[in-house]
């Protein structure tokens, strides 16, 4: 009895997109928390998880 084909055809990863996240990773790696924190307030698209801390009345 042979296995069911998957319902989607499995994807192949692309080597330059794999190369590309590679070298983004090890870029951040390098970064400090104030340079991430900067970075990610720079950009365009909004994170929720990103907000102003408020101090406890």
């Amino acid at each position: 009895m042979s296995e069911p084909e998957p319902e989607f055809p499995r994807r192949r990863k692309s080597a330059s997109a794999d190369s590309a996240l590679r070298a983004e990773i090890e870029r951040v790696s390098r970064m400090s928390i104030e340079e991430r924190v900067k970075a990610a307030l720079s950009m365009r698209e909004r994170f929720a998880w990103i907000e102003p801390v408020t101090k406890p009345k």
